[in-house]
């Protein structure tokens, strides 16, 4: 890919995501559709396709949701579970947070209660995978390691979005710290997980 072309690509992308933010905080998502969002981009659908497969892919690589998928990638289970202050949650819990908050304009739209079905389990699959790719990094022995995996990744991924989203549905009252410990309590006393931690 040459200069000029690299340059294109950066430009449409640029204009594809501010396009996907003002359709976001004017309509919500359920104004999001790929005609819409190339109205508003100022680009044909052909340009669209070229760079994403759907308007889901586009959230999963926009540059807002990159970085919440960033903060969450590094997370290791076992040191969640090494974490010894009950009374603080756990660091990168509320790094994840705080970024929820600050970019909340984004987020409170895909968290929203009327998103489709299909994205909110595409959601929780990205979610629940990341905590399961820990999972197998921290215990590839233990016995959870015998269940499908399709199901420990819903059980996992579920239980996060929830609580992301009915923490955006009600307003966002409690901040960021708390609902991080909230987070941190309810991982820590898994009976999925604990078992498998408790002695790290």
């Amino acid at each position: 890919m040459n200069v000029s072309t690299d340059l294109r690509v950066v430009r449409s992308r640029k204009l594809i995501e501010q396009a996907l933010m003002d359709i976001l905080h004017n309509q919500g998502i359920k104004g999001l559709t790929v005609k819409n969002l190339s109205q508003k981009a100022g680009i044909n659908r052909g340009t669209f396709y070229l760079h994403y497969k759907d308007i889901y892919d586009l959230i999963e690589q926009s540059e807002w949701m990159r970085g919440l998928l960033e903060i969450f990638e590094p997370i290791q289970l076992g040191h969640l579970f090494k974490h010894s202050d009950e009374r603080s949650p756990f660091p990168a819990f509320a790094e994840a947070f705080r970024y929820l908050q600050h970019h909340s304009s984004f987020f409170k739209a895909i968290f929203h209660s009327s998103v489709p079905i299909e994205f909110r389990e595409r959601l929780q699959y990205l979610v629940g995978t990341r905590m399961y790719e820990s999972l197998k990094q921290d215990h590839p022995q233990s016995s959870w390691s015998d269940q499908p995996a399709g199901y420990i990744i819903a059980y996992l991924g579920t239980g996060q979005f929830g609580l992301i989203q009915h923490w955006f549905v009600t307003g966002r009252t409690l901040p960021p710290e708390e609902i991080a410990l909230m987070l941190t309590r309810f991982i820590r006393q898994s009976p999925c997980l604990s078992p498998h931690f408790s002695g790290s």
